[in-house]
């Protein structure tokens, strides 16, 4: 199951932003702008937003392998109608609503499959195992962006390439599909390996009621929101933000490939640390204040000519601290609003990041400053060769990364629910003369001031 959920996660990345290393060759296929093909990217968000909490409900109350098996195949539709757009007997006009169709398909697919990771590790996997788990599950969409903008400025060289990028990028989709459909046979496991995971959720409405009650959770998720609002918006133009400076397509693919990279390592550290020590909030907060430092690094870095190797490195310390945010986020969200279900936590995490996403992007493209610049490598450029300048809008991104690590640090007080009701059970078992069974220590947190208006929020 993790690995079948790892190749979806895989493949829907990809599918999302295939599009955003090679922005000007494809503005150029489709004769729309950079900001037409950036919407391609975009309608990712939007899906989510308008289909997230039904996907959320499918998962809790339909099960994960309904859930699973409804991305796999919106997933795959997708991809092939994405390839039609490449044929060449679709006339020309119409070229940019076929393949904005097979995004949008690929896009409902989204809400089942980011949502899964969490139910995932909560129902199939030991209490030190969850967050490496999540981790795996969770960080297959990054690997995804990663695998997009390594291959893409590789496989496209010219506008005419376009086609093929759509059909090489199809093949993980196909994959994805076979081996969930023969290889996902069931939701849960025969024995359920924790006292949560053989424990009854909350009716759905009942715990997303109880979820935007608790106000430790609602800071998680604006700030866990607004970093992957940041990451959605900061791969998606990063070939338009370093272009004006002398930056081609294929250091625009090098540069968001390390920073997903170094993302994979510092999302792997944190999720083996935080399932051995289960120091989630500890670790969520020292990780969110290096990710903002690190972002107002880059800041500085891409606005500079001639610095490929500053730049690479920058957005790889971004990539290995903001990365180690999301394994710990999604784990923790589910501490502190348990016995709500997991999809339920982690869905409205994401659709929190998605929301932000289509912010940071919108506003990015209001903040451009068409500007002329010496050594641009912008294959689009205006009738006065002038290029769209970035800067502001990467001044507005570190503003609000900035923003949301202080809010995080300083108010997020998560009550590890979860955790503590299995200790309670193990407790029990051992006074009635059960089978010992070590658990982690687990770390004390305030129960006070954790709910908006209940302490059972």
């Amino acid at each position: 199951m993790l690995l079948v959920l790892f190749v979806l996660n895989v493949s829907n990345a990809m599918l999302w932003l295939s599009f955003a290393p090679v922005a000007d060759y494809s503005a150029s296929y489709y004769d729309k702008s950079v900001n037409d093909i950036n919407w391609l990217s975009i309608v990712y968000l939007l899906c989510y937003l308008l289909f997230g909490l039904v996907a959320v409900w499918i998962l809790d109350v339909l099960g994960l392998r309904t859930g699973v098996l409804l991305g796999a195949w919106l997933n795959v539709l997708g991809a092939v109608v994405r390839i039609l757009s490449g044929l060449h007997f679709v006339p020309q006009d119409i070229k940019f609503i076929v393949v904005m169709i097979g995004q949008t398909l690929a896009a409902l697919a989204q809400p089942f499959l980011l949502g899964s990771p969490t139910k995932l590790a909560a129902l199939w996997f030991g209490a030190n195992e969850r967050a490496t788990a999540n981790m795996i599950a969770s960080l297959s969409n990054p690997v995804g962006v990663m695998v997009a903008n390594a291959l893409a400025p590789v496989i496209v060289n010219g506008a005419s390439d376009i086609p093929f990028m759509l059909e090489m990028f199809s093949i993980p989709a196909f994959l994805g599909v076979v081996m969930a459909t023969l290889g996902v046979c069931s939701s849960t496991p025969p024995t359920p390996p924790t006292a949560s995971a053989e424990s009854t959720s909350e009716p759905f409405f009942v715990g997303l009621k109880k979820v935007l009650r608790n106000k430790s959770y609602l800071v998680l998720m604006v700030a866990f929101g607004s970093g992957i609002g940041l990451f959605t918006c900061l791969t998606t133009l990063l070939e338009q933000i370093i272009c004006p400076y002398g930056y081609s397509d294929d250091m625009a693919g090098i540069a968001g490939a390390v920073l997903i990279a170094t993302g994979l390592v510092g999302g792997g550290l944190a999720g083996i640390y935080v399932d051995k020590t289960k120091k989630f909030e500890e670790t969520a907060k020292l990780s969110f204040g290096l990710a903002a430092i690190s972002c107002c690094l880059l800041t500085v870095v891409t606005s500079m000519s001639y610095q490929p190797v500053l730049v690479v490195v920058s957005c790889g310390l971004f990539g290995f601290f903001a990365f180690a945010l999301m394994p710990v986020c999604l784990e923790v969200g589910v501490e502190c609003t348990y016995p709500v279900a997991e999809a339920t936590s982690a869905g409205l995490q994401w659709m929190a990041g998605q929301a932000t996403g289509v912010v940071f992007i919108l506003v990015s493209q209001a903040l451009e400053v068409p500007k002329h610049f010496k050594n641009a490598k912008c294959d689009q450029k205006s009738d006065d060769g002038k290029v769209p300048d970035l800067k502001y809008a990467m001044y507005f991104m570190t503003s609000g990364a900035v923003a949301m690590a202080l809010l995080l640090i300083c108010t997020f007080k998560p009550q590890y629910k979860r955790l503590e009701m299995e200790k309670r059970r193990e407790a029990q078992r051992i006074l009635q003369g059960g089978p010992e069974q070590r658990l982690p220590s687990i770390p004390s947190a305030p129960d006070s001031d954790n709910t908006l208006s209940s302490p059972e929020g």
